[in-house]
């Protein structure tokens, strides 16, 4: 690689240091694209994801290279900071390297630890308190009794105190990129002061953030406090973000934090790619389902007929039944007009314009309670099944908020319900509800019954391909945590999952461990094995005591050995086999552990965000120099309400999803595949039979699932071979929209219209046929009259025959394919969007519809465009969601096989035809036009226009009137291509 010369405004026309950096191996796939890709340029930060094993290292520095001027690398440890100095050693060039704070080079590494020793242990804190002083002097205090009055409320009122200092935090958080150097160096000690100014004084211009998702709290600080001394020095910084994993958006501050210093992401590396080269091992991602035990179900019985109890006693008595129809039948409509002379559909229509969930929960609980109400007939069928736990309390609190609270008559009735409330995970204030601790999460997330599970997983894999190879890791969130309501067993943890683990016959082979930061423990029956393996790892005497109430399982003390020996020595035991089992906590086994032997992992955690997720799988991604062809199998275990527990509920699973929704992985379906999500895990009969028990089908079970999941297991080899390592590949992501489980052919005008239609046709032709004999006898009268005839006769044949013989023809071409169908729909969304301005052109070959078939019958529709910019693809996949979804609350409707008014000036057969058809069969079906596409009214018209020309008749609407409304209402019941919402799939290939 060759970076060029530039100009460096402090040392005139120069080679500049890092410019002479060549590396003469061969760059990965994915390196190259990150070269080719993202550019480098000062102001403008560069932040690349990538997965451990990737080469983010060499990335960095040829991304440096290419900048030039000297440079400083910031690592988290002291390891990987000397890594980054001998690779950048390694690089050809003469550009000198240094790990020493006080001589500086043209690359410096060094700890963020070095960087950022601090003068105060809150630093934030400090920042925030001064803000709030000079806010203070602001309103007129003087600064003295400004400082009086923080320190007072600091010890009188510290909620209040944190509060203040909270919100204030935030603020400089989000500035912290571009805050003024000599503001922020009041954080920072001298020494580290002096170092940032030998640092700037050295000339350094790039700085590069490894592992950059550490930048929380005052590494941040002390990062934003290095940037603008370089600005402050007259030179822009280049930075450069590096990380295997993205901070939870789940902590905004974190987060505000993160991105005020690197901003979005340039690119990311897809695990894939660097499994496809060889640098990580294959693998899979499986999930194991389990029932709760009887003790947590008996809880959640009970919880579920309390829960029932509480909403029964307020709204299935007549006067929760009256305000349940009072919300569904409001007496003023959406624009404040009286709406109690309009129909009762217009007045349904008007509460789920108005507030579409609260609308929803109360039709489905009136139809719980009064299931023959005259209301529920003008609703679509999912707005009459029960509702769930969270539409019920989401119903109870409206109702609570709408007639007890205003109402000091009923002060001791809304007071029981805000006490109640708390059990079921919500808090109940007069501004409304919101979710708190729900005790149908902590049951699920540490039910007693995933410990077992973990026994039957390691069953299953010792019966596997490669059972001897097996080096399992189970990880949960804590040695002990969660609480015991629903089961007298112990707490959660990494504890109660070796009690059950260890004490099992077959897991002897294993020889179980249990590594915590401040427990170790072993199997008393392994004793003799484990503990002189471990006195030869740690050098040091171990001692051993039973465990209380457990004499199966032996405590031991390593005195001398810190936590940090005590893992690296238990990785080495499971490295070399004297252990083939270690189960400890997240915060000890997940980032930084780093042991190649581990291929089976069992996640038991309860955490689901995007870092932590891709920590944990990343464990068992390393490359085993013992192990070549390698196979990794990482484990989700889930639990499920049992269909015949009526509490409609399933946060474990909506976990999972949220799990998966990170990971890339071979589709189970089709292995050739490489797509995100839980379509990774399940095969499509095996998602339908999950889909069934969440949905209570007392046909499906959660043995049944699991076992199907058993019998379909691929194993190692067959993965090993999927992946076709070292075969070329695009490293191209893209999305699709799935439809599952489709209506039978949505777009066709039905069996009925195509017979009519033939019959019209075949009418309109015999009369053309008979009206020729006319023509022939006018020819006998001479030439200008035959033509004349014959200008008529094709005159009535266009006007008459065309139109009904091109939708004949479209409709039997729908008919006998189904997916040249979707495509044309496909294709109509994507020329809608194209001219709304949303996405550039895509061509006829760019647009692509595969369908996946049980025998004859498609059971689901994979609609993708290829092409353009990723976030090009994903608006059209969006687009394509809400079109063949479930109709809500679009602006514009399009309604199929019935024509616009124009048309039937254009085409009176064919209307006459298609009415015909109309009365005969069932009505007709309903489309929302996307949001994208329906902003303008213009471009609305050219979707509806598009669509009769290339798919087949339909009227558009604007929802826009009390009257639309009604048929907003009415096309919910009849809407969409499938049952269910369609689903995105992430792609990679």
């Amino acid at each position: 690689m060759t970076t060029g010369e530039r100009t460096d405004d402090h040392t005139g026309d120069r080679t500049l240091p890092l410019a002479s950096w060549r590396y003469q191996g061969t760059l990965r796939t994915y390196q190259r694209d990150v070269l080719d890709r993202v550019p480098v340029e000062p102001g403008d930060p560069v932040h690349v994801v990538a997965p451990p094993g990737a080469g983010k290292t060499l990335l960095g520095l040829l991304l440096a290279g290419r900048h030039g001027a000297r440079a400083l690398v910031l690592a988290p440890t002291a390891t990987i900071r000397a890594q980054w100095a001998r690779s950048a050693s390694a690089l050809h060039g003469d550009a000198t390297v240094s790990e020493d704070p006080r001589q500086p080079a043209d690359l410096t590494a060094l700890t963020y630890q070095m960087l950022s020793v601090l003068d105060t242990g809150s630093p934030l804190t400090d920042l925030a308190t001064a803000d709030w002083r000079r806010e203070l002097v602001a309103g007129g205090r003087d600064d003295d009794a400004a400082a009086r009055w923080i320190d007072d409320l600091r010890s009188s009122n510290q909620a209040a105190f944190r509060k203040g200092v909270r919100r204030r935090s935030r603020a400089i958080r989000k500035r912290l990129a571009r805050e003024d150097p000599e503001r922020l160096a009041e954080a920072l000690h001298p020494n580290a002061r002096a170092l940032v100014d030998r640092l700037v004084a050295n000339g350094v211009e790039t700085v590069v953030l490894d592992e950059c998702h550490h930048l929380l709290d005052h590494w941040a600080l002390v990062v934003a406090y290095l940037l603008g001394r370089i600005r402050a020095s007259g030179r822009e910084p280049v930075v450069i973000g590096l990380t295997a994993t993205l901070p939870s958006t789940d902590d905004r501050d974190a987060h505000d934090t993160y991105t005020a210093l690197l901003g979005d992401v340039d690119y990311e590396v897809p695990t894939p790619a660097v499994v496809k080269e060889g640098n990580l091992a294959p693998y899979r991602d499986h999930v194991w389902l389990v029932e709760p035990t009887p003790d947590e179900l008996a809880f959640l019985r009970d919880h579920e007929r309390r829960l029932a109890a509480l909403i029964r006693g307020a709204l299935a008595e007549p006067d929760g039944i009256e305000w349940l129809e009072t919300t569904l039948q409001p007496k003023t409509g959406t624009d404040g007009t009286d709406a109690r002379t309009g129909t009762a559909e217009e007045r349904l229509a008007a509460a789920f314009a108005a507030d579409f969930p609260v609308a929803e929960s109360a039709a489905r609980t009136l139809a719980e309670f009064r299931p023959d109400h005259p209301l529920l007939a003008l609703l679509p069928d999912d707005a009459r099944r029960a509702p769930d736990a969270e539409q019920r309390i989401r119903v109870l609190a409206r109702y609570a908020l709408d007639r007890l609270l205003p109402d000091p008559s009923r002060a001791e009735q809304w007071q029981r319900i805000k006490r109640s409330i708390v059990d079921f995970g919500f808090t109940l204030t007069d501004r409304g509800v919101r979710r708190s601790r729900d005790p149908i999460d902590t049951v699920l997330a540490s039910s007693a019954a995933k410990d077992q599970a973990v026994v039957d997983l390691l069953r299953l894999e010792l019966s596997q391909d490669a059972a001897d190879r097996v080096r399992a890791v189970v990880v949960t969130d804590h040695a002990t945590h969660g609480n015991t309501r629903g089961s007298t067993v112990p707490a959660a943890g990494a504890l109660r999952t070796f009690a059950t683990v260890a004490t099992e016959d077959f897991t002897v082979p294993l020889r179980p461990v249990l590594v915590t930061a401040r427990h170790l423990r072993i199997a008393t029956r392994d004793a003799d094995v484990l503990l002189p393996a471990l006195e030869q790892r740690l050098g040091t005497t171990c001692t051993t005591e039973p465990v209380p109430d457990d004499p199966r399982v032996l405590s031991v003390e390593t005195p001398g050995a810190g936590s940090a020996a005590v893992l690296a020595a238990v990785s080495a035991l499971l490295t070399d086999g004297t252990t083939r089992l270690v189960i400890g906590t997240r915060g000890l086994l997940g980032e930084g552990w780093d042991c190649p032997a581990a291929n089976t992992l069992v996640d038991l955690t309860a955490v689901a965000t995007s870092s932590a997720t891709q920590q944990l799988r990343g464990r068992t991604l390393r490359l085993d120099p013992a192990w070549p062809r390698k196979v990794a199998h990482n484990w989700t275990v889930t639990a499920v309400i049992p269909a015949d527990v009526p509490l409609d509920a399933a946060p474990d699973v909506s976990r999972m999803r949220r799990k998966h929704d990170q990971i890339w992985g071979l589709l189970r379906a089709d292995s050739t595949q490489v797509v995100r999500g839980t379509s990774i895990a399940f095969t499509d009969g095996q998602a339908l039979r999950l889909a069934g028990l969440v949905a209570k089908d007392k046909r499906q079970t959660v043995r049944a699932l699991d076992e199907s999941i058993a019998a379909e297991l691929p194993t190692r080899a067959d993965s090993w071979a999927a992946w076709r390592i070292g075969e070329p590949y695009a490293d191209r992501e893209s999305t699709a929209t799935v439809v599952e489980e489709p209506r039978t052919q949505p777009f066709r005008t039905g069996p009925t219209a195509e017979f009519v239609l033939a019959v019209v046709l075949g009418a309109v032709l015999w009369l053309l046929a008979e009206s020729a004999r006319g023509v022939v006898a006018l020819w006998r009268l001479g030439s200008v009259p035959g033509v004349l005839g014959l200008l008529v006769l094709t005159g009535l044949a266009v006007l008459l025959v065309w139109p009904v013989a091109r939708q004949l023809g479209l409709a039997l071409r729908q008919r006998f394919s189904t997916v040249g169908a979707y495509r044309r729909a496909v294709r109509v969304v994507v020329d809608a969007l194209h001219r709304a301005g949303r996405v550039p052109a895509f061509g006829e070959g760019d647009v692509r519809v595969t369908a996946q078939m049980a025998g004859k019958v498609p059971q689901s529709f994979t609609m993708e465009v290829l092409g353009g910019r990723p976030e090009d693809r994903r608006v059209v996949t969006d687009a394509l969601a809400e079109f063949f979804g479930p109709v809500r609350t679009p602006r514009f409707l399009l309604q199929v096989s019935r024509t616009e008014r124009a048309t039937v000036r254009r085409a009176p057969l064919l209307v006459a035809a298609l009415a015909v058809a109309r009365a005969l069969t069932r009505g007709d079906r309903y489309f929302a036009v996307p949001t994208a596409v329906g902003r303008r009214r213009a471009d609305a018209e050219a979707f509806a226009a598009d669509w009769n020309r290339t798919v087949g008749p339909c009227r558009l609407h604007e929802i826009d009137s009390p009257e639309s409304l009604v048929l907003l209402v009415r096309a919910r019941r009849t809407s969409g291509a499938a049952t269910a919402a369609p689903v995105l799939r992430d792609q990679w290939s």
